[in-house]
């Protein structure tokens, strides 16, 4: 009985969320891109207003990945769609606000990141 009991909650309980859709596995992915993009203009010495029209294009895949990962989690935790969308939104805005920083101050200091 208690069997039972136990598979009909097993079979209601809400499934995993996959990897595909893990956000921190996505933001990783995200910065890896990002990071390798800022070293390889860097290598370039791209200028930095250059490196930073071209930023909202690049990672675009990984971008959108971190967007949809961000916002299933958020649903599934209880937070509307509307709210989790422009959560995931400002998260990509800090993301790309902060890689253009970053960039600025590796080129002046004529640095590189790890």
């Amino acid at each position: 009985m208690i069997s039972h009991v136990l598979l009909v909650i097993l079979l209601a309980a809400p499934a995993p969320v996959s990897s595909a859709a893990n956000p921190s596995q996505a933001r990783k992915a995200l910065a890896s891109c990002l990071n390798d993009a800022v070293k390889t203009d860097l290598e370039a010495r791209t200028e930095p207003p250059a490196f930073q029209a071209k930023l909202a294009a690049l990672c675009a895949s990984e971008k959108s990945a971190y967007r949809a990962a961000s916002v299933a989690a958020d649903v599934a935790g209880g937070i509307k769609r509307a709210a989790a969308e422009q959560n995931a939104s400002m998260d990509l805005d800090d993301v790309v606000s902060s890689t253009s920083d970053r960039y600025k101050d590796f080129f002046e200091t004529n640095t590189k990141p790890r």
